[in-house]
């Protein structure tokens, strides 16, 4: 999950300007988000969170409508580890207030850390739905659509964040997952371009030194399977897809398209091979032509239930 921090500094800002459900200059001298901005400034502090506490619970006492207080409250429950009292006082603000789309989106995050994960994809969306323009909630929903496979759904959402944010490497390439699970090979390529040209042009070191992105994740029995694709098959020895075997969400060996110089050299550029600790075999199998993915996913599946 993307943007899982519970939204904090950003959020207060746009609370004490934006007018979102009372006057901009009376929500500028919210005691509230006075509290809130002290308890975020002090949020490792176990012992200024309870005193923020206290104080919120004070004044939601002669404002129990309150929807800063409310939501404040949400915020610094969640710090405290109080998830289930976090996420009722994040609903009870958007309640009031359904234009507070930060406190839907942070009752998901909580409840998508707690593993409640269609409870947290009905705040996502909710809070998508109070503001169109909120990326994150749009990203996450996907996310959560994914992990329960739909994915239809999360291309929906994931198509959102990507109007949104048209140069969002994270959302690009969640779309070509989807694309991929959705069988829809058009919609793939065009999105699995998108990714290689923000790669190229890529101005942050993090992504200018990837060398390979997730193209596909599966079920296969106990294991889950990432497919990784390389950006660069050029060198000596170059994975043009890994197929990651994970069990219990730990690797335990991969299946390989591989290709190197010296097997170029020969004519068959491409042959399927396997890594398992401390061992590395090929499988022989080979192409002389790079197979399309469709036709590479059945043969590594097979070498997957053969193997692992």
């Amino acid at each position: 999950m993307r943007g899982s921090g519970i939204v904090g500094s950003v959020l207060l800002a746009a609370l004490a300007l934006s007018g979102v459900g009372v006057a901009a200059p009376e929500r500028q001298k919210s005691p509230a988000l006075a509290i809130l901005k002290v308890a975020m400034e002090k949020e490792k502090d176990a012992a200024a969170l309870a005193k923020a506490l206290a104080d919120l619970d004070a004044l939601i006492k002669k404002q129990p409508k309150d929807p800063d207080a409310l939501y404040a409250r949400g915020w610094v429950l969640s710090h405290l580890g109080r998830s289930d009292q976090a996420v009722a006082a994040y609903d009870q603000a958007f309640e009031i207030d359904e234009t507070l789309a930060a406190a839907s989106y942070n009752a998901g995050v909580v409840l998508a850390e707690t593993g409640r994960q269609k409870e947290a994809l009905m705040r996502f969306d909710r809070a998508l739905a109070a503001d169109p323009k909120l990326i994150d909630a749009a990203y996450n929903a996907g996310q959560g659509y994914y992990n329960v496979k739909d994915f239809a759904k999360a291309a929906e959402r994931w198509e959102t964040a990507s109007r949104l944010a048209p140069d969002d490497f994270d959302v690009a390439k969640k779309l070509v997952q989807t694309y991929v699970a959705l069988g829809k090979d058009a919609e793939a390529a065009k999105a699995r371009a998108r990714v290689f040209a923000l790669k190229k042009a890529a101005k942050d070191p993090k992504l200018a030194a990837m060398k390979s992105y997730v193209y596909d994740q599966f079920d296969l029995g106990a294991h889950h399977i990432y497919v990784y694709e390389a950006f660069d098959t050029s060198g000596d020895l170059a994975y043009v897809y890994k197929f990651v075997v994970t069990y219990q969400d730990k690797p335990v060996g991969s299946v390989n398209l591989e290709t190197s110089a010296v097997i170029r050299e020969q004519g068959v550029p491409f042959i399927l091979g396997m890594d398992k600790p401390g061992r590395h075999t090929t499988l022989g199998k080979t192409w002389r032509q790079q197979p399309a993915y469709k036709v590479i996913k059945a043969e590594a599946t097979k070498a997957i239930e053969a193997n692992f």
